[in-house]
Formats: C-alpha cells, structure tokens, sequence
C-alpha cells in the first residue's frame, strides 16, 4: 500500500535529492519513480519534466479561428479570441526516454494507488501552475492535501519544507495567478497573431518573427528602443539635462557644496555675484560612527549579472545545477514567492570555518546565526523561504574543488564570499560632516574613513579601496577663509543595455523570471528582433514592429499587468486579493480597440501564407521507381542532390539549422488537417529531446 504520493517538477534537480534526504537512499522503482520510507509511510516521490500540458491553439476551439483555415478579415473580426471554456491539452514529445503521455499515465497510477498526496513543485507560480493542472487533468486534485515550498536544495533544508507542508488550500491564489498569467500571454500573444501580422503586412513585412507578439518580448524590445533612443538623442545642454549649485571653497582645502541647485546658470552665478564681498564663514563639525552593511546574499538574476560582468560567456544554469546536486551550494530558482521577513539557516556557521579554510581567507570567524531583511522584497508572502544562492552544507575539499570546471569554481568562491559577508561583523566608519549656511543656503561636505574593517577584510567584496582612519586627515571647524565659484551639475543618459545588464533590468521591471530570462533573450535574437553590435542591445526591424505596430503592450502596460498578477496572486498593492479574470478582461477591452483601427484597412485579398506555401518542390523517384514529391528546404537548409537521394533510400540525414544547431532526420509520410503528404521529419528523439533525459 502507498501512504503517500509526492509530485514534484524535475527528475535529477528535484526528485533525487529529495529521495536521498526524505527516504535515505535513492531507489528506483520499474517506473523509475522513488520509493522508500519516511515517517513510517510508504512513499513513491513521482516527477514531471516542466509543463506537460499546454493551451489549445486557436484553431482547436474552432476552424473559423485557425489562421490557416480562415480569412484573415474574418478572423480580425472575431477578436478578441476568449474561449466559453479554456482548455488545455497533453503536449506531444517526452522527457528523457519516455513519452509524456507514458510519463503522465505513471503519474495517474501512483496517484490513484495513494492515500493521500503532497505537491512539491517549484515554490513559484509556474510550479504551482504545472503542478496544479496535471493533478487536475488526471483527476488527482481531490487527494492533494499538501503543498511543500522547497526553496532549498540541502538535504537538512529538504527535510524541515517537508517537515512543515503547508495545506494545499494555501497554494489557491497563487494557482489562479498562473492561469490568468498563462491565459493573457495566450490571448494577448498566439490569439492575436492575425493583428499583429495584419498590422506588418500592411507595412510590407512579411518574414519569420512578424506574427510574433507576447508581453515580454514587447516589454524588452520597448525598453531596449526606448533607452538607445534617449542616448542617441540627448543633448547634454538641454536645460532638463543641467542644474547649477554653488562651491564653497576654504583656504585649508575643504570643498562645501549647497544643497540646494538652481535649474538655470544665470541663477546661480546671481547668487555668488551676491555674496562675492563675504570672505569669512563659520564652518561647523560633526562627528559619527556609521555601519556599513555587507552585501546581499546572492539571487539568481545577481548571479547571472556578475557572470557577465567577470567575462563568463557560458550559460551559467548547469553549472549552478551541478554545484546544488553536489550540496556544495544552496540553489533556490524563482524569485516571485520565496521570500521571507529573515532568513535563519543553523547550518551556515558550523561550516563557516570549513569555507574559510578552503578558499583561504584570513578574516574574523562570522557571529550570526539570523540575518534580518534585506531581503524582503514582498512583506505579504508568507511561510516562504529565502531567495538567496549561499554555500551549501556540503563543503568540498580542495581536491574536489579544483576538480570541477573553473566556471564552476569562480561560481562557487563568489557565492561563498558573499554568504561570508552578512554573517561577519558590520564594518564601521568614522564620519565627519562639515556644515555650514550664507543666509538661506546651507552648505555641506563629508569625509569618512575605515574605523572597523568588518566584513570588508574579505577584500574581493569591496568595490574600491578606503583608507583606514590612521591614513586620513580630518580637518578641524572653525571661521575660514572662503570663496565661492558656480558648479555644473551634468544628469547623466541611461546605460546601454548589454548582456550583462539584461537579464537584471528585467527583473526589475517585470519582464520574464530569473529561469526564463536567458531563453526569452535568446529567442529574440534568433527571431532577429534584437540584435548585440559587439557593445550593446539594439532593436532590428522586425523588432520595431513589436515596439511600433502593436498598442498591447507598452512598457507601462506591461509593468501594470505584472502587478495585477501580484494583485490576483494576494501579494500586490490591494488590500483584499483581486478577482481572476481580472488582467483578461482588461487585456480583451484593448484587443478589441485595435480591431475597431485594424479593420477598415485590410484589403479583401489579403492572405498569411502565401509566401509560404509556394516553396519550391523537388520531384524525385525512389530506389523502386516510386514518384515523390515534397519540399526541398527545411529550417533555413536547402536539401542538396546527394541529400535528396539519401531521403528517397529512406536514411537519415544530418545538416545545421538556421539557428547554427543540428537536426538529424528522414523523409516520412504526414498527414494535417486531413491532408496525406510526404515531408521531412526530425527524429526527436535524437534531436530535440537527447539533452532532455537528465530531466
């Protein structure tokens, strides 16, 4: 008998570890899911693969909603696209050597076998989403009694989540937030390709990328035009660009600056015309002790920025898995719901002189057990874990260490450093403030050196050297000579958006999560919507169209919609939770606004595919005479002779797509809508899903 079913999301990154830290030993049942005992329960620890479920297509819910079958006038006409009832259906393909359809009906078994079952998927809205709808298409949900948020990949941090599962009636909004989530990406992105592609037709755009829309693909192609727009165009002696303060200057070197700058020169070169017989002024002091907090512990979106800041060009994702399957760091992957008020981990400072002996720093042993803030970034999630990427309870020896990759090393001593610091006394600074005031104008300055070094004896985390309080001078008060001379105060432009940067802007502004962000940036480049020059991020053409030709999607709109989610979800700025349903509507009253402008445009003979569906066609018999007809060019590749006649024997072929990657495959006989024809085929298996079994 099965007492108990455990769903989580991955195989290798979930699953496995959670087997070695709940059961004590990693055994693999005839389905390959886990078994074992945990607190005198029979458990099976069962694994999905990412989504196993996706929304229909328009044209499942109706021909006269295909954008294959239907006129493109008529299918503008029947926006926006919202289904009586949503739907989502099994994805076809698998995860490692089994199809998804196997994979799911595993599920369904020990599921139905089970007494009762806990949802351990990623802490996040999209885990919840994952998690929530296979146990609902199956028929599960009833058995559910648990939710168990796993912000942390140590054994011992395993163990306590479990340890305090949470009533599944807990994961309810964050439920509803996915599916508003999956529904607006679906009805503002794949149900509105007739306008967006109507909208670039009409301007003579016809190519790969012109149909696509999606709210954060729009949002970082805005965000990136925007910016190199406000560059190219600033003027550096524009009046919005420029303020003007006033320098006081003493005979023995103090340099006092106003606080308060006039918007136009002439204002402030009014003012020291006024004051130029004063030579005298009192200058007081003032003398402190200020702490100096050490940085954050890491997120992820922190990670990947210094990453690209310290020239790693590799994709940092499977390295980090590595470090967490290993133990040697903790490795939480969402940032939307595992966040905490403080963040307690006992098992940090036992091994804090294992770490320091290893990466062979000399500095004071740490002191704290419990680091509060700052590290909140939503006061309402509650029962949630932490955010933070730290050192795991696994210390590798120095062997091991120099055995892994050197991206990994890097990863691993940057992480560490940053665990160190928070845990170590605060540093300390002396400060002197000098100020001083000529009638209304007060004036200041500050100079301030190291009293306590702190946390800054780890040298690798200080951005720039301070001299210690023996080093500095600090002048004395008193009446002083001074003068006074007009200061220019320049507003700097924005930054170009570069690799390293990204990924953090986007984060910031809503645009994607720390997991997703690296392939939506991908995306865009292969879909040449974005392209780097070699320094920085610009929009290409078709990129334009997502800027210019759609009103969906501001960059406002969609930082707004964001927080709608937030807002249905019970974490946003609104008192109660907001209804589901909510950010559809909203986004369905702006659909229907640009049909309305759409519509008296489109002429009568319009049509989506032509350039597509006149590729040329190869005619060709096969090694027993039979005729064959079928498209000469796949993925970007033209079929040369000798790979024709190679198709035609009925063997694979292997050539490069027009994304640099190889697919391997053979000629096969297919059927759409209907419709027998012959058509090369990929071999998934070998293609598409070979780096998919580790899942």
């Amino acid at each position: 008998m099965v007492n108990l079913f455990i769903l989580c999301e991955k195989n290798t990154q979930q699953a496995n570890p959670f087997a070695k830290a709940l059961l004590g030993r990693v055994n693999r049942n005839s389905d390959g899911f886990y078994e074992g005992t945990w607190r005198g329960n029979n458990v099976i620890i069962g694994y999905l693969g990412g989504h196993l479920y996706e929304q229909f297509q328009p044209g499942d819910y109706s021909s006269s909603w295909s954008a294959r079958e239907a006129k493109p006038q008529d299918l503008v006409k029947a926006q926006p696209l919202i289904p009586n009832e949503w739907k989502i259906k099994e994805k076809k393909g698998k995860v490692g050597k089994q199809t998804i359809h196997e994979l799911l009906m595993k599920v369904k078994k020990w599921g139905n076998q089970a007494q009762e079952i806990y949802l351990a998927t990623d802490p996040d809205r999209e885990g919840t989403l994952l998690g929530q709808e296979v146990l609902r298409e199956l028929g599960l949900m009833d058995k559910v009694t648990k939710r168990v948020y796993v912000n942390d990949m140590a054994e011992s941090q395993i163990r306590k989540s479990f340890e305090q599962a949470q009533e599944i009636e807990n994961d309810y909004l964050l439920y509803q937030a996915g599916l508003e989530r999956q529904r607006v990406d679906w009805l503002g992105g794949i149900a509105s390709f007739a306008l967006i592609k109507s909208e670039n037709m009409l301007k003579g755009r016809k190519q790969k990328g012109t149909g696509s829309i999606g709210r954060v693909k729009s949002g970082v192609a805005i965000f990136i035009h925007q910016v190199n727009e406000r560059i190219d165009n600033w003027d550096e002696n524009a009046p919005e660009n420029n303020k003007y303060g006033i320098v006081m200057k003493t005979s023995d070197g103090l340099i006092l600056k106003s606080e308060r700058q006039a918007p136009r020169e002439a204002q402030a070169e009014s003012w020291v015309k006024k004051h130029e017989q004063t030579t005298l002024a009192m200058v007081e002091t003032k003398d402190s002790l200020r702490q100096v907090n050490a940085p954050m512990f890491f997120q992820l979106s922190d990670i990947q920025a210094w990453a690209k800041q310290n020239k790693i060009q590799k994709n940092i994702m499977p390295f980090l898995n590595n470090l967490a399957l290993k133990g040697y760091i903790t490795y939480p992957r969402t940032a939307i719901n595992v966040i905490s008020k403080s963040f307690r981990d006992e098992n940090l400072v036992p091994n804090a002189e294992n770490v320091k002996g290893l990466l062979k720093l000399n500095i004071e042993l740490p002191n704290k057990t419990t680091f509060d803030k700052p590290w909140i970034n939503n006061t309402k999630v509650k029962n949630a874990g932490h955010t933070a990427n730290v050192y795991g309870d696994n210390v590798p020896t120095e062997a091991a260490l120099q055995g892994l990759e050197p991206e990994e090393q890097q990863l691993y001593r940057i992480i560490s450093l940053r665990t160190l610091g928070p845990m170590m006394p605060k540093g300390v600074d002396k400060v002197r403030q000098y100020l001083s005031q000529i009638d209304d104008m007060p004036f200041k300055a500050s100079c301030s050196a190291i009293d306590k070094k702190g946390w800054r004896a780890i040298t690798e985390l200080i951005k720039s050297q301070k001299r210690e309080s023996g080093e500095t001078v600090f002048l004395d008060g008193g009446l002083k000579e001074i003068t006074f001379e007009v200061e220019r105060i320049k507003r700097h432009p924005p930054v170009r958006i570069t690799r390293a940067n990204l990924p953090k802007l986007m984060e910031k502004y809503g645009l994607g999560t720390p997991a997703t962000q690296e392939n939506i940036i991908k995306e865009m480049i292969e879909y040449k919507q974005i392209k780097f020059n070699g320094k920085y991020f610009e929009v290409t053409e078709v990129g334009k169209m997502l800027v210019f030709n759609q009103p969906l999607y501001t960059f406002e709109s969609t930082k707004e919609l964001g927080k709608m989610l937030l807002d249905i979800q019970g974490l946003g700025e609104s008192d109660q939770p907001i209804p589901s349903g909510t950010a559809v509507n909203l986004l369905a009253s702006e659909i229907k606004k640009w049909k309305e402008e759409l519509l008296p445009k489109l002429p009568e003979n319009m049509s989506f595919f032509d350039a597509y569906e006149q590729k040329e066609k190869v005619s060709m018999s096969t090694p027993k005479g039979k005729e064959i007809k079928f498209n000469q060019e796949f993925f970007g590749h033209k079929f040369s002779k000798e790979e024709c006649e190679q198709l035609l024997a009925g063997k694979e072929i292997t050539f490069k797509g027009n994304n640099g990657k190889p697919v391997v495959g053979s000629l096969k006989r297919q059927k759409y809508k209907g419709k027998s024809f012959w058509g090369f085929m990929p071999n998934w298996d070998k293609e598409k899903y070979g780096k998919a079994r580790g899942i």
